[in-house]
């Protein structure tokens, strides 16, 4: 049964493969000493009717507001969940409508300082929305994606938990296969 399943999806479905540019707006107090970075990144989706699994790779580095050599690099891979939504079709053929999708990941975090390096690991977690169009194989989007970088550290006898955003404005293409 689970193999019937899987061959429809396989077959009623499609790979996508594509790459985005945006910007990240870090919040929850970077913002006082960090810029806005660009960011980058690579993704891979299946697709099969409304339904998307997203597997994700991103990449932003920020710099210091003041002119200094400092840097910290967010690299990060994730895997979620998208569903297209408010679907319509214009006389052209194409489609469009919005998207919101969810997925969990892992930033490898980095800060150098001139020749002084600090590296990190934190599990993150997305939200996002947005507008999507597809043109033949093609599919053009825009949206907004909330990351959260968890860290837990402890403070005396008790962990806190602490919580660093950044609210990303993302355009992408990808090509279905």
């Amino acid at each position: 049964m689970f193999s019937l399943l899987l061959a429809s999806l396989v077959v009623t479905g499609g790979f996508e493969a594509g790459g985005r540019i945006g910007v990240a707006f870090p919040a929850s107090g970077l913002e006082n000493s960090h810029a806005a970075p660009a960011l980058f990144g690579i993704n891979l989706c299946y697709g099969s009717g409304q339904n998307r699994l997203l597997l994700d790779y991103g990449y932003c580095g920020l710099q210091a507001k003041q002119a200094s050599p400092y840097r910290f690099d967010v690299h990060e891979v994730s895997a979620g969940y998208g569903r297209e939504f408010i679907v319509g079709r214009s006389d052209a053929g194409s489609n469009w409508g919005f998207e919101a999708s969810g997925a969990a990941g892992l930033g490898l975090l980095s800060r150098v300082l001139v020749s002084a390096r600090e590296t990190g690991k934190a599990p993150a977690g997305h939200v996002g929305a947005g507008f999507y169009q597809r043109q033949g194989r093609s599919r053009l989007s825009l949206g907004l994606d909330n990351i959260v970088f968890f860290e837990s550290q402890s403070g005396g006898s008790t962990r806190t938990l602490s919580l660093t955003y950044f609210i990303a404005l993302k355009g992408g293409v990808t090509y279905v296969f």
